[in-house]
């Protein structure tokens, strides 16, 4: 109950904090869905704790130019973020949280392999924070191939972001496309994990759509400041490191048992995606 507990302050304030409730929420439209691809990721957030692994799902959505990958859950939010926004809600205690789907990912990540640009979007406490990336993937393909479910794959390795990947991918799928950052193979990338078996992605669904649905993004999200990625993750970093504060800054008073465990959880979350950004 506790460990609910926590959780719960926790999103709660980062929810108020970051969408705030008097302001409006507008979506830009950026490219239009062509096909869409659903991953199941499994990670472990505390790097000393092997038994305690998380799921949660993700929405590769691919355009004519672009594809944007993101949380599932966070593209929902997204959307029942905007609509309470703009509703008649405007006190805290009207807010049903429970409307509100829960992820541990906020970020959006816009690829354009064409210019071989990414866009990455997230947020810091209040505060949305943009940067662009123009990464080399140097991926090398091997003989290995195995099938997974009805598609043949071939392997391929790749390092990244301080962690060695082992990827399948299939040419049944001619995208050049994948989860989270990652695209540059012949094909699509049904399977990815680290070495270290902290992060792995697969590949559940996928479909081609014959009617023109938008891809869009928010527009507080594009129109979020523009930093270099080692500054976006400095920030990041020493956000969490005083997240108490800011919660004290804002209104939200923890007791000395609240405040102790909250710092406990917090000091758990110590294993990213990219342990060298």
């Amino acid at each position: 109950m506790q460990k609910q507990y926590v959780a719960s302050v926790l999103f709660f304030f980062l929810w108020v904090v970051s969408n705030g409730l008097y302001g409006q929420q507008k979506n830009v439209n950026i490219d239009v869905v062509k096909s869409q691809y659903i991953y199941l990721l499994t990670n472990q957030r505390d790097s000393l704790d092997a038994e305690n692994k998380n799921e949660e799902y993700f929405i590769l959505q691919r355009g004519k130019d672009r594809s944007q990958f993101m949380s599932l859950n966070s593209y929902k939010r997204d959307s029942v973020t905007s609509g309470l926004i703009n509703s008649s809600v405007r006190t805290t205690l009207s807010l049903d949280l429970t409307n509100i789907p829960k992820t541990n990912f906020t970020y959006r990540i816009i690829k354009e392999p064409g210019k071989n640009k990414i866009d990455y979007y997230d947020k810091i406490i209040k505060m949305d924070f943009a940067y662009e990336e123009s990464p080399e993937f140097k991926w090398v393909i091997s003989n290995e191939k195995k099938n997974i479910g009805d598609l043949k794959c071939q392997a391929a390795t790749l390092t990244y972001g301080g962690r060695n990947y082992k990827a399948w991918f299939t040419n049944d799928i001619p995208v050049s496309d994948g989860p989270y950052k990652f695209y540059g193979l012949p094909g699509l990338i049904v399977e990815l994990e680290d070495d270290r078996n902290h992060y792995k992605f697969e590949l559940l669904s996928y479909k081609n759509f014959a009617d023109e649905q938008p891809l869009w993004i928010s527009e507080k999200r594009i129109n979020g400041k523009k930093v270099s990625k080692a500054d976006f993750y400095k920030g990041l970093k020493n956000s969490q490191e005083n997240l108490i504060q800011e919660m004290a800054k804002s209104g939200f008073k923890l007791d000395a048992g609240t405040e102790g465990l909250v710092k406990d959880k917090l000091k758990k979350r110590n294993n990213p995606i990219e342990l060298i950004p």
